[in-house]
């Protein structure tokens, strides 16, 4: 894993906050479900040492990626904090934002711990890779979605322990081993982002394998209907695969597929998938499920989907525009490069599978691709079509799923962008070059910053990879309002 990202995810933010505690702080945090609780897990937070109040814990209101205002703290219950003598101290919630307000000047605190009721979390939030999930015989957990943080303490070491069940398998993705631990599973976190970005998964009907490889492949599957868990292996093995070739690193050590195929809920979205660090959420309904009798086209979207969301492990997960990182987890950042997270992630997707392919095959592939882009840009509202490329980022920060005619456009202009992009490299080097030389450079150019790139950099960067000026083409998508 590159320290880069984790570590530097949240060290501007923590320089700029109050130090409640020593550098030595490690924060404790114990994830506790029982089957007999019904939907609610119960969260407690334990610093290493106690922390002076008067402090503030916060909940998230959006994630990496999600680009969407989610409000987590509302499903937060039974909220207290206590000393170290066991004293109980004050918990007061801000009006508006998603703060509660630890203890007063003179005190200090040793325990926060809460309830969320996933049942309800589930049943509230309609689209499915928001939320966490309880049901009969699965737990399902998004980091994010259950575990807030003590303010000025997010780039502590994080200590894991999940207690379930004595039969109940668990996996985290922080640490996934299999056979997976029952009862009682641990693990560690550099930082708070990184426990955020995980998931936390459990019970007798999960399904788990682990398929070795350059990056070994861990996929955990929790199915209400038929699903052919060693073709959905298979599959994912195959996208994992082409994405690291195309990259070219290795920057975690494990890749996790937490693959849930629903009965849907009346009036909830499915079939979106969302991106971790080193892991996705892919939560299908059940009759998404890849099985013998699948349509070549089927096991085709199944194949793309997963190559998508792996390829963000690399864009923006560890190289991206001001605004991604450092993580503002209060509300949506404003991000100007949306077409660069998803467009350039997806041409990247398209880019590795076709490398797999046979000439003929991977050119007709690439096309099909480039025109249902091209179809999204041309067949949009004038409304968006006005808009330029920055403004319908910066609507796309927070509106992406929610009117996704914003979030395909953002992504497909990006990925044409990305393609013009890399049919310039390949002619200007005869084909000695492409748009992976300038993504490899900037991957390496991040990790040696440990900063985001501006917009008007990212045209240097790539003539410096590659040595062919695009920045022509840069100019034209960002400043044309119909792509």
């Amino acid at each position: 894993m590159m320290i880069t990202t984790r570590g530097f995810a949240l060290t501007l933010a923590a320089l700029l906050l109050p130090c409640f505690a020593e550098a030595q702080q490690m924060i404790h945090y114990r994830l506790e479900y029982s089957p007999r609780s019904g939907s609610r897990v119960h969260v407690s937070l334990t610093p290493s040492e106690p922390v002076r109040a008067p402090a503030s814990f916060v909940m998230p209101r959006n994630y990496p990626g999600g680009y969407n205002l989610v409000l987590y703290d509302s499903f937060l219950e039974d909220i207290h904090a206590t000393s170290a003598n066991g004293k109980t101290i004050g918990v007061q919630k801000d009006e508006f934002g998603p703060r509660w307000r630890i203890g007063e000047s003179g005190d200090s605190f040793a325990a926060i711990e809460y309830w969320i009721d996933l049942r309800r979390m589930e049943q509230e939030l309609h689209s499915a890779v928001d939320s966490s999930k309880a049901r009969p015989g699965y737990l399902g957990i998004l980091g994010y979605s259950v575990f807030g943080y003590l303010d000025g303490l997010q780039d502590k070491q994080v200590d894991l322990r999940v207690d379930a069940a004595q039969d109940w398998s668990i996996l985290t993705s922080l640490s996934p081993a299999l056979p997976a631990p029952k009862g009682k599973a641990s693990a560690k976190a550099p930082n708070y982002y990184a426990l955020a970005d995980s998931q936390v998964l459990a019970g007798p009907d999960l399904q788990l394998r682990f398929l070795p490889g350059k990056i070994p492949l861990i996929l955990a599957v929790y199915a209400e209907g038929e699903d052919d868990v060693a073709l959905e292996g298979r599959v994912a093995r195959e996208a994992l695969d082409k994405v690291q070739a195309y990259f070219g690193d290795v920057p975690f050590p494990q890749y996790t597929v937490q693959l849930e195929l629903l009965h849907p809920l009346e009036g909830h979205e499915y079939d979106f998938s969302q991106e971790h660090l080193d892991s996705g959420t892919f939560s299908l309904s059940a009759t998404e499920a890849i099985t013998a009798r699948s349509i070549a086209r089927r096991r085709s979207v199944a194949l793309f989907n997963y190559a998508h969301h792996i390829a963000h492990c690399w864009i923006p997960k560890r190289a991206y525009g001001v605004g991604y990182l450092p993580f503002n987890w209060e509300m949506p950042p404003v991000i100007d490069t949306v077409w660069f997270n998803e467009g350039f992630a997806r041409y990247a997707a398209i880019e590795a599978l076709v490398e797999g392919m046979s000439e003929t095959d991977g050119e007709a592939f690439r096309s099909r691709q480039l025109a249902t882009l091209r179809m999204v840009v041309d067949n949009a509202h004038d409304s968006i079509r006005q808009m330029p490329l920055l403004v319908l980022s910066r609507e796309a920060s927070f509106m992406y799923s929610l009117d996704f005619r914003i979030g395909r456009n953002a992504y497909a202009r990006g990925a044409l962008m990305a393609a013009e992009i890399d049919d310039r490299i390949r002619v200007k080097t005869n084909g000695t070059k492409s748009l992976r030389d300038a993504l490899r450079f900037l991957l390496r150019w991040t990790q040696q910053n440990q900063r985001p790139f501006e917009v008007e950099e990212l045209p240097k960067i790539f003539a410096e990879a590659t040595g062919v000026d695009v920045h022509d083409i840069f100019i034209r998508w960002l400043n044309q309002r119909n792509g």
